[in-house]
């Protein structure tokens, strides 16, 4: 909108009535006199939480008041209560047509809600689950239309809010060959054989949840690494030595070293199924 990709966008798609705004939270006074501001809508605020480094979002819904102010009110409201400290970012969904009504968000709320949990990146600082509403099923395909499209343009937008780290999809043939990789190693810290999984991704190396973790550090283990593994062992996202959640990392070795609590080399760490290296696989790839 105002020719800097890190400023104010507007996103619409061909024959949608829906109309998505990226504004940073210091241009919001810059765009109150948009009419589609002013109407019913859901917003998303988006930021860092600073104890955990970690993304977080709040997703809320605004209907139009008789003041004629709406989503975008409601959005400034938030620079001055509980959620002023860590957003940055505001993304708002309304539409061309002002045809959201309390039903039609609250469907929205609780759908974005829930897939934002479920994908797991972001921290959902949402209290309570919103109530879904009661809606027709001829109303809902078309709702789930509207999620589709937001979902695609958020992801677009470089906010992976919807994205999981992994596919829940069970995986072909091919797939569990070329991007499914197990880690079986006797650890000499704490004694134990330590079964972890991995997944490679477009992203990197996902450690998948139910991996063992030996929660003993070694001293050539890198301080990021011990300083990550402290953080979910103390928020429980390690628990008696078993992931609980997805990790990813950009390296093998990161995603080995992270699982052993020791350098490791992934390259040679991870095996496929048939017992081939993360190594072995490249190389025959190469030839």
């Amino acid at each position: 909108m105002d020719g800097e990709v890190t400023g104010k966008i507007k996103c619409t798609l061909s024959n949608w009535t829906g109309v998505i705004y990226k504004i940073p939270r210091h241009q919001l006074s810059q765009v109150r006199d948009r009419q589609e501001l002013k109407q019913t809508g859901i917003y998303f605020l988006i930021g860092k939480d600073d104890a955990c480094q970690q993304d977080t979002v709040y997703i809320g819904q605004a209907t139009s008041r008789k003041n004629g102010e709406g989503v975008l009110l409601r959005v400034q409201e938030h620079t001055r209560d509980s959620h002023a400290d860590y957003f940055n970012d505001v993304l708002i969904l309304t539409t061309q047509n002002n045809s959201f009504g309390p039903t039609e968000i609250s469907y929205l709320e609780n759908t974005f809600t829930n897939l934002a949990r479920e994908a797991g990146r972001y921290l959902v600082r949402n209290g309570n689950e919103p109530n879904s509403g009661n809606v027709t099923e001829e109303k809902q395909s078309e709702l789930d239309e509207v999620v589709e499209h937001t979902a695609t343009i958020i992801g677009s937008l470089g906010y992976k809010l919807f994205v999981p780290l992994v596919k829940e999809t069970i995986p072909t043939p091919e797939e569990t060959s070329d991007d499914q990789f197990y880690l079986n190693r006797k650890s000499r810290k704490s004694n134990q054989v330590i079964e972890a999984s991995c997944q490679r991704t477009s992203e990197g190396f996902v450690v998948l949840k139910g991996s063992m973790i030996d929660i003993i550090d070694s001293d050539s283990l890198p301080t990021s690494l011990v300083e990550l593994r402290q953080k979910l062992q103390s928020s429980a996202i390690i628990k008696k030595g078993i992931l609980q959640e997805n990790q990813l990392f950009s390296s093998p070795s990161y995603a080995s070293a992270f699982v052993l609590g020791m350098s490791s080399n992934g390259r040679t760490d991870w095996k496929n199924k048939q017992g081939q290296s993360l190594k072995d696989l490249e190389n025959n790839t190469d030839n």
